[in-house]
């Protein structure tokens, strides 16, 4: 039986954890992900996946560039002690699948959205990088389902191939020398 760990908001998690075990699955459910290491912790047995779903989160602060400040500082980087706690108890060909949120209209831009994606997916490579061999990636957006969430999870979503090719092929040493080689053309 396939066992999962699921982040996030708790009626979001409920649902997905739902059609997980509506698919024969059992799934550890966290509401809060500064709770995943001790969840992980207090595991049993290793996980086939994890999915980290969108956490809640206030947005604080005076300014346009303080709330944005807060929340990628306090919210999307959150998301990475949580990977880092969960990839030595993730099986051999195990599915990470994030799950992006949706920010308040006064905070939230088309090139926030585009950054915390780029952050995300930045996680993932360096969770391939870290994690168990075949470790599989996935990035779904604001408006997936739960039904679509936990099949991409279960690698049975007919989109898996797409949803996932930007994690496919090169090493994390291509990557890696990539990454680097943006980062230094843009000093």
């Amino acid at each position: 039986m396939p066992h999962f760990l699921i982040s996030g908001i708790a009626e979001l998690v409920g649902d997905v954890a739902a059609v997980l075990r509506e698919n024969g699955s059992s799934a550890v459910e966290v509401h809060d992900i500064a709770d995943v290491p001790r969840a992980v912790a207090g595991a049993e047995r290793s996980f086939d996946g994890y999915i980290q779903l969108p956490a809640t989160f206030t947005v604080v602060g005076d300014t346009a560039v303080d709330r944005v400040h807060h929340f990628f500082s306090d919210g999307v980087l959150a998301r990475f002690p949580a990977v880092t706690a969960v990839l030595p108890r993730l099986g051999r060909d195990a599915r990470l699948t994030f799950v992006m949120g949706v920010l308040p209209p006064e905070v939230s831009t088309d090139d926030d959205v585009s950054s915390r994606a780029a952050l995300v997916r930045v996680l993932g490579h360096a969770a391939r990088a870290d994690g168990p061999p075949g470790l599989r990636v996935a990035v779904l957006g604001s408006g997936s389902t739960p039904k679509e969430i936990a099949l991409t999870a279960l690698g049975r979503s007919p989109e898996w191939e797409a949803m996932t090719e930007d994690f496919g092929g090169g090493s994390y040493a291509d990557w890696r020398v990539e990454l680097l080689g943006m980062m230094s053309a843009e000093m």
